[in-house]
C-alpha cells in the first residue's frame, strides 16, 4: 500500500481544540340445656359447667360479638392477615424496571458523527478525525470517518491526543474495550521511536489510572487489526476519561488509525 503521511495541514494550532385492647374479660355463659325428641328416641341433655375447658368462651364462628372490640364479629382469623408474619420482603434488586444488559459507554464511538464529543489536540495543527478520502490508500473500517494520529515528523517531535469523557455506572460490571486499529510506519530501524498509548484517567484529579494498551512504530502492518483490551480496576460509579496520546518523533513518521471502537459494560438499562 501506499505510505501514509500528511500532506497538508488541515488546520492550526491556534484552533480551539475539540480535543434507588388488650381484650376485655368475657362473662362466663350460663349454664344452659338442650333436649330434643327425634322418632321417639332421647338425643341427651348436655350441660356447660366450669370444667369444661371451652366454658365461658365465645363461639368462633357466627355473630358471636366480643366486649370492648367494635369488629367485634369473629370470623376465625384476623381481618388484616393478608400476609404471614414471618413472609420475607422481596429482594432489593427485584425491581421490575431494572433489567441488565450490554451497552457501549462512548458516545460517536465510529466518528461517523465527526468530531464531538470526542475533543483532540494536535501538536501540529491537524485535524484528528477525518474522512478516509483525505488518506492515501486506506479506507474506514466501518462507515466514512475515522481517527487519524500522527503522519508527520516535525521539528523536535509532537503530540496528538484525542479523548472522551464518560461515566461509569456504580453497577457497571466488567469493562472492557474493543476497536480497530492500523499502524503504518516509515521508520527502518528496530527500535520504538513513535508510541501511542490508550489509557483510562481520573477526570477530576488528570492522573492516569490505568494504561489499557500500547503500540508503537514495531506495530506496523497492512491493514486493519481488531483488539480488545480487559480494564483491571474497579472504577464504578467513577466520572473517567479515554485517552489516546501519540508521540511521535522528528523522523520518519508513523501513524496511528483508529476506527470501530467499544467501550462494553453491563449494567441496569
Amino acid at each position: 500500500m501506499a505510505r501514509i503521511f500528511r500532506i497538508e495541514k488541515g488546520g492550526s494550532a491556534s484552533d480551539t481544540p475539540r480535543i434507588l385492647t388488650d381484650r376485655n374479660p368475657v362473662p362466663a355463659l350460663a349454664t344452659s340445656c338442650a333436649a330434643a325428641i327425634l322418632a321417639a328416641t332421647a338425643m341427651g341433655c348436655a350441660t356447660a359447667s366450669s370444667a369444661d375447658p371451652d366454658a365461658g368462651k365465645p363461639a368462633l364462628f357466627g355473630d358471636a360479638s366480643v366486649a370492648g372490640r367494635p369488629d367485634a364479629a369473629i370470623q376465625g382469623i384476623r381481618p388484616d392477615a393478608g400476609m404471614p408474619a414471618d413472609a420475607a420482603p422481596p429482594p432489593a434488586d427485584a425491581s421490575p424496571d431494572c433489567v441488565k444488559g450490554p451497552v457501549n459507554l462512548l458516545s460517536n464511538a465510529d466518528f461517523e458523527l465527526g468530531l464531538a464529543p470526542w475533543v483532540e489536540t494536535s501538536g501540529g495543527g491537524y485535524a484528528l478525525v477525518v474522512n478516509e478520502s483525505e488518506i492515501t490508500g486506506v479506507d474506514a473500517a466501518s462507515g466514512i470517518f475515522l481517527a487519524w494520529m500522527g503522519g508527520y515528523s516535525p521539528v523536535g517531535g509532537a503530540t496528538d491526543v484525542l479523548l472522551q469523557d464518560f461515566v461509569l455506572p456504580s453497577d457497571a460490571t466488567p469493562l472492557s474495550l474493543d476497536g480497530m486499529i492500523w499502524v503504518d510506519s516509515a521508520e527502518i530501524l528496530g527500535l520504538a521511536f513513535d508510541t501511542l498509548d490508550l489509557e483510562l484517567v481520573n477526570v477530576a484529579s488528570g492522573a492516569s489510572l490505568e494504561v489499557l494498551k500500547s503500540w508503537s512504530n514495531l506495530d506496523k502492518g497492512s491493514g486493519w487489526v481488531p483488539f480488545t483490551v480487559s480494564v483491571a480496576g474497579d472504577y464504578a460509579g467513577q466520572t473517567l476519561r479515554l485517552r489516546m496520546t501519540a508521540d511521535v518523533d522528528s523522523s520518519n513518521n508513523s501513524s496511528f488509525l483508529f476506527d470501530t471502537l467499544s467501550l462494553n459494560t453491563t449494567t441496569c438499562q
